[in-house]
C-alpha cells in the first residue's frame, strides 16, 4: 500500500532557503494586494459611471417634462392636453427608465466588487502578511539561538580537546611513574578520563541542540504560508 501523502514543508523541500521563500511569499502577497487595488479602483469607476448615468437621466427627465405639451398638442393647442402623451415621448420615457435601471445595476455591482472581491482580497493579503512576519521573526530568533549554540559548541569542543590531551598526558605519566606513585598516577588518569567523558557527553548534547536549531530554522511549515 502506498504511503499516505504528507503536506510538504518548504524547509524539508528547500534546504536553507528561507530567504528566497520569504521573498517569493512577499511578492505573492504584494500581487494579491495589487489585485485588490484593481477591483477597488474598478468599483470607483463603476460607481462614478452609475452616478453620471443617473444624473444624465434626471437631466433629461426634467427636459422631457417641459416638452410634453409642445410635442403632444403643439405650441398653440386647441385641446387641453390632459394626460395625453405622444408615442415618441412614451418611447423616450421607456428608454430613460431603462438607462436609470441600468445605472442602479452598475451602482449595485460597484458595491458588490468591494464587498465580495476587494475587501476579501485585502483581508487575505493582511492575514498572510501577518503570518509571513511571524515566520520572519521566528526565523531571526532561531538564527540568534543557533549562533549562540555554535559559540557554546566551539567552547565545548576546545575543552574536550584539552581534556583529551590531558588524558594522554596523564597516561604517559602513569606509565612512567615509579611503583610508589603508580596508584596516584592511575587515579589521576582515571579521573581525567571521567572528566573527558563528561565533556564528550556535554559536546554531544550541544551538537544535538545545534542540529535541532538548524532543522528548525529550515522546517517552518508552508501550510500556514
Amino acid at each position: 500500500m502506498a504511503a499516505a501523502d504528507v503536506a510538504p514543508h518548504f524547509g524539508a523541500e528547500l534546504k536553507d532557503s528561507f530567504k528566497p521563500v520569504n521573498s517569493w511569499v512577499s511578492n505573492g502577497i504584494s500581487w494579491v494586494d495589487e489585485i485588490h487595488q484593481f477591483y477597488r479602483e474598478r468599483s470607483a469607476i463603476e460607481k462614478e459611471y452609475a452616478s453620471k448615468l443617473t444624473a444624465l437621466c434626471k437631466k433629461y427627465y426634467d427636459r422631457k417634462s417641459k416638452k410634453i405639451s409642445p410635442l403632444s398638442v403643439g405650441d398653440t393647442p386647441t385641446l387641453t392636453p390632459g394626460s395625453l402623451e405622444s408615442a415618441s415621448l412614451t418611447t423616450w420615457t421607456t428608454q430613460l427608465n431603462a438607462v436609470e435601471a441600468h445605472a442602479a445595476e452598475r451602482d449595485k455591482f460597484a458595491q458588490e466588487l468591494v464587498v465580495q472581491v476587494a475587501d476579501p482580497l485585502k483581508q487575505a493579503a493582511t492575514q498572510y502578511e501577518e503570518i509571513r512576519k511571524c515566520h520572519v521573526e521566528y526565523h531571526g530568533k532561531l538564527e540568534k539561538e543557533r549562533e549562540a549554540a555554535y559559540g557554546d559548541l566551539k567552547k565545548a569542543k576546545g575543552k574536550y580537546d584539552g581534556a583529551c590531551q590531558e588524558v594522554e598526558s596523564r597516561r604517559k605519566k602513569m606509565e612512567t611513574a615509579f611503583d610508589h606513585g603508580k596508584g596516584k598516577a592511575q587515579a589521576a588518569y582515571q579521573q581525567q578520563i571521567l572528566e573527558m567523558n563528561n565533556y564528550k557527553a556535554w559536546l554531544n548534547l550541544l551538537e544535538a541542540h545545534v542540529l535541532m536549531l538548524t532543522c528548525g530554522r529550515t522546517s517552518i511549515s508552508s501550510a500556514s504560508m
